[in-house]
Formats: C-alpha cells, structure tokens, sequence
C-alpha cells in the first residue's frame, strides 16, 4: 500500500498542488463485477486549506491513474461503519446520494475513517461535522488525543509514536559522569554485587543530602507551585479565547467557501450562456440560405452564363447547408426541421430542372451532324472535331458535380441519356467516315462508273457463260467481284437491287467470296501447280504503291479515330466528374472498423474506387462507341478482301498503337477496342501465312516441263522483300519471323520433293539453282531471324552444286583416267612409285598411246559439249549462276589434271612425258567456251 500511495501522490496529487493523507483499496458492495478503485483523502497544499475526497481508478493499458470523482470534505454527510455486531470491510459514505464501498481489508478500512475523524476534526466547524455512525469508540479517542497533543501541526501520528515517546537518550554529561564513576570503582566490572552496594550507600547519601536541600527550600517550592497555578490558569483563559477565534474562523471560512461556490457558479452560467449564444449564431449562419441563391435556384435562366453561374454558386451554398453536422437532439428543433425540409424541397425542384434542361441540349447534340454532307462532298477523311459541343457544356460541370452528390438517380439517367443521344451522332459520323474510306480504297484501284456500267451489263450476260475460261481463276473472280460491288453502289436504288441480285446468281453472297477463301485459294493452287505460287502477290488488281496508298489511308483512319475517342473520354471523365476524387465523396460516411484506417486498407478502397472510375468510363465510351468496333472490322476485313497482303500493313499499322498504349499503361476505351482489332487482323494474317505455307506445299512440277527457279521461290522472296519494307523496325517483328520460319521450311520440303518430279532437268540443278537464288535473297536482306536458315541454304547449295559438277564432270578423260586408277592401286599394294614403268601394263609406251588420244583439240571439243549440257540444265536467266558452275567445273578438271602430272612425275620420272595440253590451255578453253555463248 505504501508503494501504491507513493504513486498517486507523485501522479496523481502532486501535479494538483495536493498532500495525499489517507487511503484506502475499495470496490462497491454487492456488484457481481468488483470493479476496483481508490478512495483518496487530501488537502491542498495553498491557503486557504481545501480538503476532498477522491475516487480514483487505475487506467487498463499502463500504470497510470485517473480522478474518476472528487468531493469536497463539507459535503460529507455521514460516514456509516457498519460495525454494530462484527467487524466488516463494508462502509457507506453519504454526500448528495449515499455511496456504499467495500474495502479490502479491515485495517485499511479503520485507518481511512481515522484520518476522515481527524480532518473533520481539524478543518471543519462543529455545525458541518458529519454525523460518525457504527464506528468503534476507540478509533474516535485515539483521534480526539492525536488531535490535541499535535495541534498546530499537520502530520498525524501513526500507532507507534507513543512508544517512541517513552525512550529518552542519555546526555554527554550523563555519559561522561557514568564513565567517571565506573573508572574510580575499580571492582564494577569483577564484582558486581560490591559495585551495586556502592551505589546504594551513594545513593543514600544524595537522597538525604536532597531532602534536606527541600526542606531548607519550602518557600522557594511553594512560591514555584502558585507560579505554575497562574501559569495554568493563563493557559486555560488563552485557550478558551483560542477556542472562540476558532469558532470565528470557522464560520468566516464557510462564509468564504459559499461565496466563492456562488461566483463559481455566476462564471459558469454566464460561460454557458455565451457558448449557446455562440452555437446558435453558428448554426443559423450554417443553415442560412440568401433569398438570391433560392431565386437564383428557383428561376435562374440555364441557357446563359450569367444564370449558370448563379446557380452553380447557389447549388454550393445549399449542399454546404444540407452537409451540415449538427448536434445530437438539434435536429428535433422546429425551425431546424423546417429549414432541412425547405432545402430538400430545393434540392428536388433544382435537380429536377436542371435534368430537364440538360436533356434537351443533349437530343439537339444528337440530332445534329456537323461536317458530315461537307465531308461527303470533298471526299476528305477527317472527322467532325466536337470541340464546339464540349466547349458548350463545360459551363455546367460544376453542376453535373452537384447532381451527382445531390440525386444520384437522375446523374445516372443523365449519363445514360448523354450516351444515347451522343450513340446516335457518332454512329452517322464514324459510318460517313469509313464509307469515305472505302470509296478511297475503290478509287486507288482505278474503279469508276464506266467500268461498274460494263460489270454491270456483263453481269446480265455472265449466267450463260459460268463454265468459261474467263472465271477458271479463283482470283480474277474475286476481282470482278469487288469492281461490281463498287460499281452497284454508284447506280440508281432500283438498278441496285437488279444488280445485287444478279451479282448473287454468279457470285453468291459477298462472305462466299471472302470468309472461306482460304480454302477456295488452297483448292486453287492444287488445280493449277506452281503457277499459283507465283500469282498469290498479285492475286489482287493491286501493285505494290496501292498498297502503300492502302496502309497510308489505314493509318489516317486510326488517327482520326484516336483523337476523337481520346477527346471525348477526356471530356466524359472532366464533365460527369469520373475520377477517384469524385468516387470519394461518394462514399459514405467513414467506418467504425479500425481495419479501415490502416495503409493496407487505404490501399485496397483507392484500388476499388480506381476500378470502378475506369469501368464506368468504359461503359460510357462503349455505349456512345458503339458502332467503332463493328465498322473498323469490316474495314479490316474489306482490306483484307481487297488485297490478303493488306493484313501486313494493317498488323504492323494497329500494332503500333496497341504497342504504345500499353507503354502507356492506357487502359482506356481505345485501347481495348483496339487490342480486339489486333486479334482480328492476327488471325487475318496467320490465314494469309497458312494459305501461302498450303500452296507451297501443294506445288507440283508439270509434266515436259523445265524447272528453272521454282515460281514458290520466286514468291518467297517477293513476300519476304515486301514483309521487310512494312515490318522493318516494327514491334510486331516476332510475328513476321515466326510466318518466316514456318514458310521457309516449307520451301525447303518443296524444292526437294519437286526436284525429285523433274524429267529434264536433274535434281541436282533444281536443287542447287533454287537454293542459289534463296541464298541470295537472305544475304540482300539480312534478315537475323534467319541466320541459321541462310547458313542451311548454303550449306544445301554447295553440297548440291559439287555433286552436280561431280556427277556432269566425270572423268573427262576417261582413258587417262582408268590407266592412273590403276597405276594408283598398283602402288596401294606395295610397288615403289619408280618400279610401277617396269610393268608391262603400265609401261611408258603404254602412256604415251593414252596421251596421244586426247589432244587439246579433243579436250576442248569435250568441254564445249559439256558446256551445252549445262546451259541446258540450268536456267536461261541464269548467266551468273551459268558462269559458277563452270567456274566448279573448270577447278574440277584442274584438280584431275594436276593428279596425273603428280603420278606422271612420280611413277615415270626422267622419262619427260606429258600431257599435250597445258593447264594454261585448260584455263584458255574454259574461258573461251564461256564466252563464246
């Protein structure tokens, strides 16, 4: 307990300029929870002395402690100790109610209402002493003569002070004369009894020296008796004069304690008269509204800035009013209740106005289309700029901000009639557009009324010629095909509906001509061999600048689409206010979960409300765009069927921007509609690349017919020079080398299956020409991709070209030949190189009959029919590949030469035989036959 005083003395009293006297450990009788505390008496430290009693509780979390309640001692009324029969901790203290405590123990219990008696003792006047009851007669006197014996001092005795009282110290002169007296009896120590007779006979002595000192000293003592008589009768007259001052102070002090309550209590009053003063100022400046704001709210004119202004700055000044929080129980007040329901009725009747305004400037935006007829006339490709109908509307942002806080039903009836109306202009702007791109389109294949005129007749006689020549090919029909489509759309309605149904008679429907044409090309390229290969780059009436005309017309598409979408979704989020700011003040009123106020919870509601901000924003652009993405695909698809190969430039085109909106981390409508086209145009592309990896794979070798370069190797490298014009630098670049690697491949599978079909020409030639020709390309083109596939076609080439000199070159000697093939195994089975003359077979005579055979005549009469043989073989465009294999040709018949001088001049050294020829001549004769052809 000691310690738990010290503590609420040191946090508790002190910082309040108070001396903690007596406590005492309490809960309250009969609660079934025993909620602890402490009862604290005190006074304070100033005069006028003020004495309480405190109840004080310590804090859960800590050591800390907090006054829960404070008394003054005056309002004590009685103090009740319950202790009749037996001794119990219970005791009741009775101020303004009677409190009932239990304390922990009955000591503690004592001590505590000791310390009460005594301060009531001691600071309050006999008229306001409370009443003691049920407390122990014995505690109140031990009190009453602590009390007297320490008055004038503020420390109350504890119980072991009068046993301190009856223990005194010896004196130094006491000392000094008991040391004296014990040195001058030498036995005190070793014989004790003697010592003590000594003292007595002393002691004797000064006992009758003292009572004759008295008696000699009567008068003195008598004298000294009345003394002290008068003494104590003046102390009796002081105290019984203290005792009335003491009376006096008492009352005069009540006196004061009342009068400093009662100005206490003035302060008080007059503190809460100008606070409620002050409230109700605030209030009525909060849920003031100017007679100018209601008019302005009322029938302020919508259609004028000036009027716009005043109702957005009166629509403020009533949400302010409306968001007011005030005090519990001050909505119940009338004028309160009737200002909220005027404002809700304002609130209503301006929401319901400015919907209806709003509404009529958004259906004559609709019903409006600038720049459409102007656009049709010039033919130009640009989009109507909204600019005028956004600058228009900005004005009443801060309203749309105001209705979405306000009435959020008619908010979103707004934006949904904003898209509807918004739905109906774009879709008749965005089909002009693209039908202006398309007669662009039309126009660059050099189409016009003539022609369709001619299609047109031609059609009404083509139902009786459907089995001609003129149709044999797959892509000449479709060719006609789109002619008559432009065509009909220049004509008359009715001569429409004539040629439309012609058109189906021949044709069939448009998609019969488009969405299976892979199949149609595939069965196409069976029916007609190789020649189909050739023919699949210009299977359309386009050349290669219509192309360009095409990606440069695509690309001006997309960026009049781009900006106009970007524009009005820059518009929608500023106008309808869709951003994380504006979600947040829709939110409601902030939650009472602490999970709410950490990071993690911050996090994930901005992460939530930023979703939700773009989801609406999409849902808008899509229902007001709705016509963009289903146009844009059948642009893609009329490209597509206006030239296959235009799927190129349209991947590379909208790749681009899919690329940069990603960088962008832009996850907006275009995006989105644009990433779709992406797929649409990929799997367009992908169509084209297997349709091309089907022909080649279906080219087969007429028969009597030469080879030369294969008409799929011819249209390798043209799609491959075209592939690298669009997709160089492009970040679609992966796609591209992936169709690489898959038609390449199926090059190589061809050559070699299609070489074997050959009857004139060898395998070998086939192989080697086309191989020749691939690797040219990819060394022009310097494609990285196919660094491994270049190194396989030279490989392939070279190994094709040495076996096609082997097998053409022979022996061109073949009688020299044979007798050196012999000479040479003559050597293999042992014979020294010098003893090979001396055998009959291989004697000099022998040789020289071999060497007389082939005169350089007869040598270059050989080469120049093995020449014809070669220029026979190889193709009639191919000079440069002519020349090498001569140049193989020409190193061969070297290699063998050189071989039979070595053998010569091994096996018949001195014998001075040789060839009749000299490689110097070799090298005349193979240089003149290849220039003589």
């Amino acid at each position: 307990m000691a310690a738990i005083k010290h503590a609420l003395q040191r946090d508790v009293f002190t910082p309040n300029q108070e001396r903690l006297l007596g406590v005492v450990h309490v809960g309250k009788t009969g609660g079934k929870k025993k909620k602890s505390s402490f009862l604290c008496a005190s006074v304070t430290t100033e005069r006028p002395v003020e004495v309480y009693i405190s109840r004080i509780k310590r804090q859960e979390k800590g050591e800390t402690y907090k006054k829960q309640k404070t008394w003054q001692l005056k309002e004590l009324k009685i103090v009740n100790g319950k202790e009749s029969d037996k001794q119990t901790t219970d005791f009741d203290l009775q101020f303004d109610k009677n409190f009932k405590w239990s304390a922990s123990s009955v000591a503690e219990k004592h001590t505590f209402l000791a310390c009460l008696w005594k301060l009531c003792h001691r600071y309050l006047p006999r008229q306001s002493k409370p009443t003691f009851a049920n407390i122990p007669q014995s505690l109140l006197e031990v009190s009453v003569s602590g009390t007297e014996t320490s008055r004038g001092t503020s420390n109350l005795p504890g119980p072991d002070e009068d046993a301190l009282e009856d223990y005194q110290a010896l004196t130094d002169q006491e000392e000094t004369d008991l040391e004296r007296m014990i040195t001058e009896c030498e036995f005190a120590i070793s014989d004790a009894e003697a010592f003590s007779n000594s003292l007595s006979r002393d002691l004797s002595v000064l006992d009758g020296q003292n009572i004759h000192s008295i008696m000699g000293s009567e008068v003195q003592v008598n004298s000294l008796m009345l003394l002290l008589d008068n003494a104590l009768n003046e102390v009796s007259e002081i105290e019984a004069r203290l005792d009335d001052y003491d009376l006096m102070v008492g009352a005069i002090a009540s006196q004061m304690g009342q009068m400093k309550n009662q100005e206490s209590f003035i302060q008080i009053t007059n503190k809460n008269h100008s606070r409620l003063l002050e409230e109700l100022d605030k209030l009525v400046m909060q849920l003031d509204l100017s007679k100018g704001h209601v008019k302005a709210l009322r029938e302020a004119n919508l259609k004028h800035d000036s009027g716009i202004e005043a109702c957005t700055s009166a629509a403020e000044a009533l949400q302010q009013a409306m968001e007011v929080e005030l005090p519990k129980g001050l909505s119940k007040l009338q004028a309160v209740s009737d200002q909220q329901k005027l404002f809700d009725t304002l609130r209503q009747m301006f929401a319901k106005r400015l919907y209806e305004h709003l509404i009529t400037v958004f259906a004559k935006q609709g019903s409006e289309h600038p720049g459409s007829s102007l656009t049709k006339q010039t033919n130009e490709l640009k989009l109507p700029k909204h600019f005028p109908y956004h600058r228009d509307l900005l004005p009443y942002k801060q309203l749309i901000l105001w209705l979405k806080v306000a009435d959020k039903t008619k908010y979103t009836q707004l934006c949904t009639v904003y898209t509807q109306n918004l739905n109906k202009l774009y879709s008749q702007e965005i089909k002009d557009f693209l039908t202006t791109a398309k007669q662009r389109f039309i126009q660059q294949a050099n189409i016009d009324e003539d022609i369709g005129s001619a299609a047109l007749r031609a059609t009404s006689r083509s139902t009786l010629a459907l089995n001609t020549a003129a149709f044999d090919s797959q892509s000449r029909r479709l060719t006609l095909s789109k002619k008559l489509s432009s065509s009909i759309k220049n004509l008359s309605g009715s001569q429409q509906n004539l040629a439309v149904k012609e058109k189906k008679k021949l044709f069939g429907s448009t998609q019969s001509l488009v969405k299976p044409k892979s199949k149609k090309l595939r069965i196409g390229h069976k029916k007609r061999g190789l020649a189909a290969s050739r023919e699949s780059l210009a299977a359309s009436d386009f050349e290669l600048s219509d192309r360009e005309k095409f990606s440069s017309t695509f690309r001006e598409v997309l960026s009049e689409l781009e900006p106009t979408c970007q524009d009005e979704e820059r518009f929608l989020t500023k106008f309808f206010h869709l951003n994380v700011e504006s979600a947040d003040t829709m939110m409601p009123g902030g939650s009472d979960d602490e999970e709410d106020d950490t990071e993690q919870g911050v996090a994930s509601r901005k992460k939530y409300q930023e979703a939700q901000v773009t989801k609406d924003i999409r849902r808008m652009m899509t229902e007001i765009f709705s016509i963009v993405e289903p146009e844009l695909s059948q642009l893609v698809a009329f490209g597509e069927e206006l030239d296959p190969l235009n799927s190129l430039n349209m991947l590379v085109v909208i790749g681009q921007r899919v690329t940069q909106a990603q960088q962008d981390n832009d996850g907006s409508f275009l995006a989105k509609m644009l990433g779709n086209c992406l797929i649409e145009v990929k799997r367009n592309f992908d169509n084209f690349v297997r349709n091309k990896v089907d022909a080649v794979e279906d080219a087969h070798l007429g028969k009597n017919k030469k080879c030369g370069i294969l008409p799929f190797v011819q249209d390798f490298e043209d799609f491959v020079e075209l592939a690298e014009s669009i997709f160089r630098d492009s970040e679609r670049r992966t796609d591209i080398d992936k169709a690489y690697k898959s038609l390449i491949k199926s090059v190589f599978q061809a050559i070699e299956r299609v070489a074997g079909e050959s009857h004139k020409t060898p395998p070998e030639v086939v192989m080697f020409e086309n191989y020749h020709h691939l690797l040219n390309c990819l060394s022009s083109l310097k494609i990285a991709s196919l660094d491994q596939e270049k190194r396989d076609v030279k490989l392939r080439y070279n190994n094709y070209l040495d076996s096609y000199v082997t097998s053409m070159l022979g022996r061109p000697l073949e009688k020299l030949s044979n007798f050196f093939e012999g000479v040479e195994q003559v050597i293999e089975t042992g014979v020294r190189p010098e003893e090979v003359g001396f055998q009959l077979k291989f004697s000099k005579q022998e040789l020289r009959k071999c060497i007389k055979e082939y005169s350089g005549k007869d040598v270059k009469k050989g080469l120049e029919s093995l020449h014809h043989k070669i220029v026979k073989h190889t193709a009639e465009n191919e000079n440069r590949l002519q020349r090498v294999v001569w140049q193989h040709m020409q190193e061969e018949f070297i290699r063998q030469y050189k071989r039979f001088e070595d053998l010569i001049s091994k096996c018949y050294p001195e014998s001075h035989i040789s060839l009749e020829f000299t490689i110097e001549n070799v090298l005349q004769y193979f240089s003149d036959i290849a220039y003589s052809q």
